[in-house]
C-alpha cells in the first residue's frame, strides 16, 4: 500500500499536471478528483488481471494467453515505458534540486546519486525496498500534513470562482498527463506475485489511489487559493511556489523546503520500485534464476536514458504535456491489457464450454 501510494503521488504532486497542462484553471481540483476516479479503473485494469495470475507476474501470463512471441513484444513495451518514467522522474527532481538549491552542481552527480541509492535498495531485494517505505512514507505524509496547512493560511477562496464556469471540457482536457502518469501501476503486474497475500491486493490498491487523489485534490485547491490560476498553470513546479509564496512570521520562511523534503523521501521509494520491477520483469523475460546480474546494467540504462533524452527541464515537460504522450501510454500499457483481458475472456469461455460438455 505504501509503494503504491509514494507511486501515484511523487510527480504528481510535485508537478501538478491537472493544473499546469491543460485548462482546467480554477476547476483543477475537479480534474483531480476525475483523475482520481480514472486512476482506480487503471488499478482495476491491471491489478484485476494480476490477481487471477497469481503466482505469476504480467511477463508469465502475457505469454500464456498471447503466445510467446506477442506475449514477448507486449513486455517489451512495458519495459520501455518504465525505463521512461523513472528515466524522466530522476532528470525532473534532479532539475529541482540544482534550480532551487545546488545551481553550480553538474546534473550528472545528482542523477548517479539517485541512480547508485535505487540501485542499492534494488540489489537488497523487493523487501528492503518495503521495508524502507514503512520508515519514508510516513515522513512523506506527515511533511505534506504540515505543508498544506501552512499553504492555506494564505488561501484565498476567490481564486477558485466560477466553479465550473465554462463546462467539462476544460477540466478533461487536464487529465490526460495525470492518467497517462497511470501507467506507473504497471509494477504491479510484478508485485503481485511477491505479494504474501497476492489475492488480497486489490482492495489496498484501489484505496491508497483514492488517498493518492484526494491528496492531489488539497493540493489543487491549495496552490489555485494561494497563487491563482493564472500564475499557477505558469509554475513548472505549482505546490512548492505555493509554498515558496507563504510567510507566516519571519521565523517561519522557505516553506517549500518541506515539500522538497517529501518528494526526496518519495523519489527514493518509487525509483527503487521501478528500477526493481525493471530488473525483474527483464529475467523473467531472459529466463534468467537471479535479476541481481541485471542490476548494474539496467542502472547504467536508466543513468545514460535520463541524461540524453532531454536537453533540459523545458523539453522533459513539454513532452509530457504533449498528446504524443498519452498516446504513447495508451498504445503500449492500457491497450495491451485490454486485449490481455479479453484473451482471458476468451479463454475462460473456452473452458466453461469444455465443463458444460
Amino acid at each position: 500500500m505504501l509503494m503504491l501510494f509514494i507511486t501515484r503521488s511523487s510527480i504528481s504532486i510535485a508537478t501538478l499536471p491537472a493544473l499546469t497542462m491543460g485548462s482546467a484553471a480554477q476547476d483543477a481540483w475537479a480534474a483531480s478528483l476525475v483523475i482520481a476516479l480514472g486512476s482506480v479503473l487503471i488499478v482495476l485494469l491491471i491489478a484485476g488481471l494480476g490477481i487471477r495470475f497469481e503466482d505469476k507476474s504480467v511477463v508469465r501470463f502475457s505469454q500464456e494467453l498471447l503466445g510467446k512471441p506477442f506475449g514477448m513484444a507486449i513486455t517489451i513495451g512495458f519495459l520501455i515505458v518504465l525505463l521512461h518514467f523513472v528515466g524522466a522522474e530522476a532528470r525532473l527532481y534532479a532539475e529541482l534540486i540544482i534550480g532551487s538549491f545546488v545551481p553550480d552542481t553538474p546534473i550528472p552527480f545528482i542523477v548517479g546519486s539517485m541512480v547508485i541509492l535505487a540501485a542499492i535498495a534494488c540489489y537488497l531485494g523487493v523487501e528492503t525496498i518495503g521495508r524502507t517505505s514503512d520508515v519514508l512514507v510516513p515522513l512523506f505524509t506527515l511533511a505534506i500534513l504540515i505543508a498544506l496547512p501552512m499553504g492555506f493560511s494564505a488561501f484565498d477562496s476567490r481564486s477558485l470562482e466560477p466553479v465550473l464556469a465554462r463546462g467539462l471540457k476544460p477540466v478533461l482536457s487536464s487529465t490526460a498527463t495525470s492518467l497517462a502518469l497511470g501507467g506507473k501501476y504497471l509494477s504491479l503486474g510484478v508485485l503481485i506475485p511477491q505479494a504474501t497475500k497476492p489475492t488480497r491486493i486489490l482492495l489496498p490498491a484501489v484505496a491508497t489511489t483514492l488517498l493518492a487523489g484526494i491528496t492531489q485534490t488539497l493540493i489543487a485547491v491549495m496552490v489555485v487559493g494561494v497563487l491563482g490560476p493564472d500564475l499557477g498553470n505558469s509554475s513548472v513546479f505549482p505546490f512548492l511556489s505555493a509554498l515558496r509564496a507563504v510567510n507566516i512570521i519571519r521565523l517561519i520562511q522557505r516553506v517549500e523546503a518541506l515539500g522538497t523534503i517529501a518528494w526526496g523521501f518519495a523519489i527514493l521509494v518509487d525509483t527503487s520500485v521501478l528500477l526493481y520491477v525493471l530488473c525483474r520483469a527483464t529475467s523473467e523475460l531472459m529466463d534468467l534464476q537471479d535479476y541481481r546480474p541485471l542490476v548494474g546494467p539496467i542502472a547504467t540504462v536508466w543513468f545514460v536514458y535520463s541524461m540524453q533524452s532531454y536537453d533540459n527541464l523545458l523539453s522533459l515537460l513539454h513532452f509530457h504535456e504533449s498528446p504524443a504522450f498519452a498516446v504513447f501510454v495508451t498504445v503500449t500499457v492500457f491497450v495491451p491489457y485490454a486485449l490481455l483481458w479479453i484473451a482471458y475472456g476468451i479463454r475462460t469461455l473456452k473452458v466453461f464450454e469444455k465443463r458444460r460438455r
